[in-house]
């Protein structure tokens, strides 16, 4: 499905990042430029996904840090110079400040406000822009960025009952953020050859509380909490040719949590 294409994706290191590749290079046979920022983690996923010989040549990795012009200028231009291009852009990049998920939305500062808008919408905002500039240059292009269903629909509060965890309001900004982001940016591209598109994920599995689990699962179809292997595959899809009219969409991908 993508054999002959180069894909970038920044938070490589992450749970959907790490899925991602592996469904990219070991059933696509795509070329992966594996960005993030933790550059100890970086070299542990290149050493994983590179155990057979064959895909080493497959494999460039690079230290990124997406709230950055400087980091995203120097990825581009040696993802660049290693492949000669770079057809897709992938964002699956979780900027976290140091009080993330920490503080109630009511006693919240207003820094800590900002340092997570700054970090996380910011961070893909500029990064979303740096990418642009390189695709314009180059005559085509594919970015997707990775959302959430918190930034499409409100949340179930109800599903946190019990529990030490919360829906933070700041998350759900972000990621409606995020989501208008691809709609702007894919509506001005119009006939540059430049696709952007986003994915909204529901939740992620990462040992949270059973009640949780299984107050979340009455709310889906099928499964409920999603693994991070499966969101790959639409990612894929939106990254082919299969998919060459879709522009501006935000697809869902939650088992049914919004109906």
């Amino acid at each position: 499905m993508l054999s002959k294409k180069v894909i970038f994706i920044a938070g490589a290191c992450g749970r959907i990042g790490t899925a991602l590749c592996e469904k990219l290079l070991l059933e696509c046979n795509a070329s992966l430029i594996l960005a993030d920022i933790d550059e100890a983690k970086l070299s542990k996923l290149e050493q994983n996904l590179a155990k057979n010989p064959a895909l080493k040549a497959k494999i460039l990795s690079t230290k990124l840090d997406i709230t950055s012009k400087q980091s995203l200028d120097e990825g581009i231009t040696k993802a660049n110079k290693h492949f000669g291009k770079i057809d897709g852009f992938v964002n699956t990049s979780y900027p976290m400040g140091k009080d993330w998920g920490k503080t109630p939305y009511y006693e919240l500062e207003y820094e800590q406000l900002c340092e997570s808008l700054n970090l996380h919408l910011g961070g893909f905002m500029l990064a979303a822009q740096e990418f642009v500039k390189f695709f314009k240059e180059q005559g085509w292009g594919n970015i997707i960025n990775l959302s959430s269903i918190m930034g499409v629909y409100a949340p179930k509060f109800e599903n946190y009952k019990n529990t030490n965890m919360q829906s933070s309001l700041e998350y759900s900004v972000i990621k409606a953020g995020i989501n208008h982001l691809g709609v702007w940016l894919a509506k001005e591209l119009f006939n540059t050859n430049i696709r952007v598109n986003t994915l909204s994920s529901g939740g992620i599995l990462d040992h949270q509380p059973e009640s949780f689990l299984n107050a979340y699962r009455n709310c889906c179809a099928s499964k409920g909490m999603l693994e991070a292997k499966d969101i790959s595959g639409t990612i894929a899809f939106l990254l082919s040719d299969e998919s060459k009219f879709i522009t501006g969409a935000n697809l869902i991908v939650a088992d049914g949590w919004g109906l």
